[in-house]
C-alpha cells in the first residue's frame, strides 16, 4: 500500500515556545512557562537569532497519525517578526523555502495559520503563484475543515441570533454563509460594506436568503446576541467585552485569540470556548510536538491537511472556501478519526485546578505570556 504524507508548516508564537524543543512537559501543560521565566533572556536571545539567521525552518516532528506519515515544520519566525513591516518579504521566503525543500518527502503542504493573514500569502494563493511549475504537491489552507468545524460547535451550542468579527474572511464568510442558508441570523460586524455587500449577493445567487445576513458597524449591534463567534484579532480585550451580554457564550476560531486568559477574568458570566479545534484517538498518533495542545487535540486547519492526504485529494485549497467541499471535507475528517470535543462543563475550576495553587500558576502564566 502507498504510503501517504503531509507536512504541516506553521511558525513559532510565543518567544518560551523554543523550549518545546527539549522540555516535554511544557506540550502538555504549557502553563507551566512561568517556571522557566528565569530563562527569558535565553529563549529572546533565541527569537532575535532567528530573526536575522539564514536558516529557513526546523523539522520539529516526524510521527504517524491512522495510517498517514507526517511531519511539522516551523519556520524560523516568531509571532513578534510579522508586526516588523521590514521583515515581511523574509518570512514569505521562509515560507517559499519550507515548501519547496519539504515538498519532496510529501504529498500535501498544509500551512494552516501562515494563510490567517492575507498581507503574508493571500490565503495560499502567493505560494502557488510564486513557485508555479515547482510546486509538485498540493497547498492547503485548511480553512474549510476549520469553517466546517466551527459550524458544527455553531448548531451544537443551538444559540441565536449570531455576532460574529471577523465575518468576511475565508472562514467567516463560509459560516456566515452557511449559516444564513439553515435560517440563522447572523449579524455580520465590519466597517467594509463593500465586502458584506459581495456576501449578500452570493446568498442571492445560491438561494436568496440574504435576509438573514445584518451588516453591524458598532459591537452594540450584539448586546441581545446569546452567541458571539470572534474571528478576528481585532477588536479586542475589554473593547470587545464590554459589549458581550450578560450570560453570553463566545466561540473563537482566529489566532491570536482577541481575549486574553487575564481578560476572561472580568467576565466570569461568559463561557469562551476555541472553535477551530478538533478531537482524535491519541491512541492512533506518535505526534510529540503539539504546540500547547492537549494530547488528542489538533488545529482544525491542520486536520484539514492530514484529510487532503488520507483522500488523495490533488487539488490547492487556497483562497476563499468552496461552499461545495465544506461538509465532504468534513465526512471525510470524521472517516479519518476526527470529531468534536465534548464542551467542558466547568470552565473556571479547570483552568485554576480548581484551588488556590492553581490560580496562582494562571497568574503566573498571564505574566509569562505577557513577558514574551
Amino acid at each position: 500500500m502507498e504510503k501517504k504524507r503531509f507536512v504541516f508548516i506553521a511558525h513559532w508564537v510565543e518567544t518560551w515556545n523554543w523550549m518545546l524543543w527539549w522540555n516535554k512537559d511544557l506540550h502538555r501543560h504549557p502553563e507551566h512557562a512561568w517556571r522557566w521565566i528565569w530563562l527569558y533572556p535565553v529563549y529572546f536571545a533565541a527569537s532575535v537569532f532567528y530573526l536575522f539567521g539564514k536558516k529557513s525552518h526546523d523539522v520539529v516532528d516526524t510521527f504517524k497519525f491512522n495510517g498517514l506519515e507526517g511531519k511539522i515544520v516551523l519556520i524560523r519566525s516568531f509571532g513578534w517578526h510579522f508586526f516588523i513591516n521590514g521583515h515581511r518579504e523574509k518570512i514569505r521566503q521562509k515560507i517559499f523555502q519550507a515548501v519547496l525543500k519539504e515538498q519532496a518527502g510529501a504529498d500535501v503542504i498544509g500551512l494552516g495559520a501562515l494563510t490567517k493573514a492575507e498581507w503574508l500569502t493571500r490565503g495560499g494563493k502567493r505560494v502557488v503563484e510564486k513557485l508555479g511549475g515547482r510546486l509538485k504537491v498540493p497547498i492547503v489552507h485548511g480553512d474549510t475543515l476549520t469553517a466546517a468545524t466551527v459550524i458544527k460547535r455553531i448548531l451544537q451550542l443551538n444559540l441565536s441570533p449570531v455576532f460574529m468579527t471577523g465575518a468576511t474572511s475565508k472562514i467567516g464568510r463560509a459560516v456566515a454563509l452557511d449559516l444564513a442558508s439553515r435560517g440563522i441570523t447572523v449579524k455580520l460586524f465590519t466597517e467594509s460594506e463593500g465586502r458584506f455587500n459581495e456576501i449578500l449577493e452570493e446568498t442571492e445567487a445560491t438561494g436568496g436568503y440574504g435576509k438573514f445576513l445584518v451588516n453591524s458597524l458598532t459591537l452594540e449591534d450584539g448586546k441581545n446576541c446569546p452567541l458571539w463567534v470572534t474571528g478576528k484579532a481585532i477588536p479586542a480585550g475589554m473593547e470587545l467585552l464590554k459589549n458581550i451580554p450578560k450570560g453570553a457564550v463566545v466561540l473563537n476560531f482566529s489566532v491570536p485569540n482577541p481575549v486574553s486568559e487575564r481578560a476572561k477574568k472580568a467576565r466570569l458570566d461568559v463561557r469562551f470556548y476555541e472553535g477551530g479545534l478538533l478531537a482524535f484517538d491519541p491512541e492512533k498518533s506518535t505526534q510529540s510536538f503539539n504546540m500547547r495542545l492537549w494530547p488528542g487535540e489538533t488545529y482544525a486547519c491542520h486536520a484539514g491537511t492530514m484529510v487532503h492526504a488520507y483522500k488523495g485529494w490533488t487539488h490547492n485549497e487556497v483562497g476563499p472556501v468552496d461552499m461545495k467541499l465544506l461538509w465532504p471535507t468534513y465526512e471525510a475528517a470524521e472517516e479519518l478519526g476526527f470529531f468534536l470535543s465534548p464542551l467542558p462543563q466547568r470552565q473556571e475550576q479547570e483552568a485554576t485546578g480548581g484551588n488556590l495553587w492553581g490560580l496562582i500558576w494562571q497568574k503566573a502564566r498571564g505574566f509569562a505570556s505577557f513577558l514574551s
